[in-house]
């Protein structure tokens, strides 16, 4: 069962919020319908099969309550998640007592809403398997949601580590402890395409030659994984390209399908962390400037800067990574040249460029980089993002692709408290692009 098969209602009467946790939810991999009032998501409900229901408390007609209890009595199965920016002890207890799943309260960050909705969506798929299922197996696979649901807060484990080591340790120890298997291996892909061993469990340090060769036999066999009856080898893509790999043994029992699950769950956990590394996406700030900062930029905003060179923007930029505030520049410039002309050195890059590199990223690939930018700020430390290199993005995609990546990249700032610089020669777009540009995102009025 995929996420796309787990349907998702939003209902909301304020505009922004239902697009801002549309566009996060789809970009999960989740099927999202929206409804704007009660009554209109009691309609989308009739008409659809929806599993869970995001659904605002305080709202202009059918109150919040009234239309849980509606759904309640459609379908007392479907598990429904309160949102409310009014979040009261009665309110929240009002809430459980006539069904309610969960509760959020507004501003919802996102890493908050993909645990609760990806911990809905297990629930969900154990309760679809169980429903397969005679009585005499419902408690393996209880057992095994107990062991899934584990291994959820592995993201979040691994935001706090800054050591390659220490996480790889920690997502072999998950492995070792959530499925019982007897060899688990973490593989790294160098840029050489060899592998390289960040953590083990189960071999000795003569077998790294038999590792090595292991994952060299398996990792072009098959896109998805190969597997038999004792063992499993789970490699970690990210976009066309293996950058990893999870190998699992059990010696004395065979691997059932949820042990595949939950190496592949495993895996997309790793995949963020990994990216971390190979882009060396630090929250590492510059040395602090011995002036005042100059350009006080609220957190939460999106900003567009008109210039032709684009020296104002790194200027900001460059202020507040050194008053600190962690960076993350994202350039169609070679980063080398940014770094040496603004004394950058601790601040990550991320060049697009179709050229393969260990800081470049093709600018076909947009929800990668979204990722990337999110994975960096999901972090809690106060952060700022200049995207240099607009133009090439809408000249490999289009513009209208553009944009929803956009307004996605500004939902994020926003939701996460972040702040985003876009410096744009305004000579290379039309008045119509201009205009849809600065309907979603403010423009910089600079002093001269």
């Amino acid at each position: 069962m995929e996420k796309s098969e787990f349907n998702i209602l939003i209902v909301d009467d304020e505009i922004n919020i239902r697009e801002s946790l549309k566009i996060i939810l789809e970009t999960e991999g989740y099927k999202v319908l929206t409804a704007e009032s009660g009554e209109s998501g009691i309609k989308e409900f009739q008409n659809n099969r929806i599993d869970l229901v995001l659904l605002d408390l305080k709202m202009k007609g059918m109150s919040g309550e009234e239309t849980l209890k509606k759904i309640k009595e459609l379908n007392p199965d479907t598990m429904v998640v309160i949102l409310t920016g009014h979040a009261t002890l009665d309110s929240s207890i009002e809430a459980i007592k006539y069904g309610a799943y969960d509760y959020l309260k507004k501003p919802v960050s996102v890493e908050d809403i993909r645990r609760l909705v990806f911990k809905a969506y297990d629930r969900w798929k154990l309760a679809s398997l169980v429903k397969h299922y005679n009585i005499e197996l419902r408690q393996r696979y209880v057992k095994r949601n107990k062991e899934l649901l584990s291994v959820i807060t592995l993201a979040e484990r691994l935001r706090e580590i800054d050591s390659l080591e220490k996480g790889a340790k920690l997502i072999v120890d998950a492995i070792n402890e959530a499925g019982g298997f007897d060899k688990v291996t973490f593989f790294l892909e160098e840029h050489n395409g060899n592998s390289k061993i960040l953590s083990k469990k189960g071999f000795g340090h003569k077998q790294e030659a038999e590792l090595k060769e292991i994952y060299q036999k398996f990792k072009s066999k098959n896109t998805n994984g190969f597997k038999s009856d004792n063992y499993f080898f789970s490699p970690i893509y990210f976009e066309k390209d293996i950058i990893g790999a999870i190998y699992v043994e059990k010696l004395d029992t065979k691997l059932e399908q949820e042990d595949e699950t939950l190496i592949r769950l495993i895996s997309g956990e790793a995949t963020p962390f990994l990216l971390r590394f190979k882009y060396n996406i630090l929250t590492n700030g510059e040395e602090e400037a011995p002036f005042p900062i100059k350009y006080e930029i609220p957190i939460g905003k999106s900003f567009i800067v008109y210039e032709k060179k684009y020296d104002k923007s790194f200027e900001i930029f460059k202020d507040l990574v050194t008053h600190n505030i962690s960076g993350l520049a994202i350039t169609r410039t070679p980063p080398e040249s940014i770094k040496q002309t603004y004394t950058l050195e601790k601040t990550p890059f991320i060049w697009l460029s179709k050229i393969e590199g260990p800081n470049s990223i093709s600018p076909l690939y947009l929800n990668s980089l979204i990722n990337l930018i999110t994975d960096f700020i999901s972090k809690g430390k106060d952060s700022v993002i200049i995207l240099e290199g607009l133009e090439y993005l809408i000249s490999q995609n289009n513009f209208d692709i553009v944009l929803k990546f956009i307004q996605a990249l500004r939902d994020y700032i926003l939701i996460e408290n972040s702040r985003l610089i876009i410096p744009l020669n305004k000579d290379t777009f039309s008045q119509k692009e201009i205009a849809q540009l600065e309907k979603e995102i403010e423009v910089l009025k600079l002093q001269n």
